[in-house]
């Protein structure tokens, strides 16, 4: 196992994701990190993966105390108006 005291995390190549996706059942969480059109996919223990949602939401609760809230607000560059109406005869 890594120890974790001895990596320097701005050394480490990175990817930039873009998104997850991922399921589970009893024994098992499986979820997939996507980078553009690549994935990289993992499988771990629920005790791991409690982990893993423990030292990301602190990560997110220091940074918002820092920066401020994330807007989770999404909106698509496209809106319905821009579309009009495809069904229609021209």
């Amino acid at each position: 196992m890594i120890d974790p005291n001895k990596i320097d995390i701005n050394q480490l190549p990175k990817k930039f994701c873009d998104g997850a996706i991922g399921a589970h059942n009893k024994e098992l969480f499986y979820f997939a990190l996507t980078s553009g059109n690549n994935l990289d996919s993992f499988a771990t223990t629920p005790h791991v993966m409690k982990s893993i949602a423990a030292w990301i939401n602190g990560q997110i609760k220091k940074y918002e105390e820092t920066f401020g809230e994330i807007d989770m607000t999404i909106q698509s560059p496209i809106q319905m108006k821009d579309l009009g109406n495809s069904g229609e005869k021209k």
